[in-house]
């Protein structure tokens, strides 16, 4: 039940950062919803794979590394296995087309 609630969570978190136009670094999203930056990925993917199955878009792309600025690897990876659109696409054209996604489903 926890890991659910921390899910819906951080959708909404996600929600809120796409509203603004913004990302969030993975830091402050660990703290936001109380765990470890390295304990995201799951919650990160279920959030991701929730919204595939709603026909939303993956908000994990807004969560990115403080060093980079991006996302990092994991979600090019599940992004590819998930939308057949972006398996030939490098992944700054992947990033760009998926985060604009998230700021246009939050825009309507």
């Amino acid at each position: 039940m926890f890991e659910v609630d921390r899910v819906d969570r951080i959708t909404d978190i996600l929600f809120g950062v796409a509203v603004a136009g913004g990302t969030i670094e993975y830091a402050p999203l660990a703290r936001r919803v109380g765990t470890r930056p390295d304990f995201l990925s799951h919650p990160l993917d279920q959030v991701s794979r929730r919204a595939a199955q709603r026909g939303e878009p993956m908000w994990s792309a807004l969560v990115v590394s403080k060093a980079s600025g991006r996302p990092n690897e994991g979600f090019y990876a599940m992004a590819r296995r998930m939308r057949t659109e972006y398996v030939d696409v490098d992944d700054a054209t992947l990033w760009d087309r998926e985060r604009h996604r998230c700021y246009e489903a939050a825009r309507r």
